[in-house]
């Protein structure tokens, strides 16, 4: 995030330049990031995923709308570009799309945020200030006077989402890290589509007794990807499924050094040349 530029709304009036904010922080809350680390999972594993696949995958087309939601994710720290037109999961948004270490990992994308962080250092051990003060805060820390409504009510959400506010609403305490993950419903009636409900996944299937035990999480998400019986499904995507698994196998199990190769039949080929 060192040296990186945010601008969250354009203004076409020179004189407004100095109402730009100066410290980043997201529109969105912390569930809508994480809804687009898991639809990169979903899609693409844990290799990189093209941005119009996954405004496919996540059912909205390449616009303002889309951007502002994987503009998100990276403030949050959770996904990064490659290339062009490309954007995969950082290791900590590979981290929140697992059961296993996902509680840490929501406590660790809201410290990622650096007005969160801000906001976190200065008020550690002491009650948060009312709504309009928070907000005054904010804007002394280099949020827009214009944006500081928007900035508390997403930091609000963010902190209830990661756990933050377990020791009561008027205060931030860093929660613990070795308790399971609990579903977090949020009201989503005024995130304008930024699709705050995400699928949780039950913590205790992972860590089921008996010989069978339960399956890796990147199993799960790369089980859960695959269409349903008898419905068309073209061979590259089949390939790029294949090719996803064997990405998730490298790195959950150890083999014997020698890679596995998913390749397309040549258009001869498949035309019986």
């Amino acid at each position: 995030m060192a040296g990186e530029t945010v601008q969250f709304a354009k203004n076409d009036d020179a004189d407004n330049k100095r109402e730009q904010s100066s410290i980043v922080f997201p529109y969105l809350d912390l569930n809508a990031a994480i809804k687009v680390a898991n639809a990169i999972y979903q899609r693409s594993g844990l290799g990189s995923c093209d941005l119009d696949e996954l405004a496919a995958q996540m059912n909205q087309t390449m616009s303002g709308a889309f951007r502002l939601n994987t503009g998100t994710a990276k403030i949050f720290d959770l996904v990064d570009k490659e290339g062009k037109s490309s954007i995969k999961l950082t290791e900590l948004g590979r981290q929140i799309v697992s059961p296993d270490t996902e509680r840490a990992a929501r406590a660790e994308a809201f410290m990622r945020v650096p007005l969160y962080a801000a906001i976190f250092d200065k008020y550690k051990g002491h009650l948060l200030p009312p709504a309009k003060a928070l907000e005054r805060e904010m804007l002394s820390l280099g949020v827009s006077s214009k944006q500081t409504d928007k900035a508390r009510q997403a930091f609000e959400r963010s902190a209830r989402q990661a756990n933050f506010f377990e020791s009561g609403e008027d205060r931030l305490v860093r929660p613990r890290t070795d308790l399971p993950t609990k579903r977090i419903d949020v009201d989503d009636s005024d995130h304008s589509g930024s699709g705050a409900e995400i699928e949780k996944q039950d913590a205790g299937k992972s860590g089921g007794g008996g010989s069978g035990g339960g399956l890796h999480p990147f199993i799960e998400g790369l089980l859960r990807t695959l269409p349903e019986p008898e419905t068309a499904w073209s061979t590259a995507d089949q390939a790029k499924w294949l090719q996803t698994a064997a990405s998730i196998f490298g790195l959950i199990y150890r083999g014997d050094g020698q890679p596995i190769s998913v390749t397309l039949p040549s258009a001869s080929k498949e035309n019986g040349g």
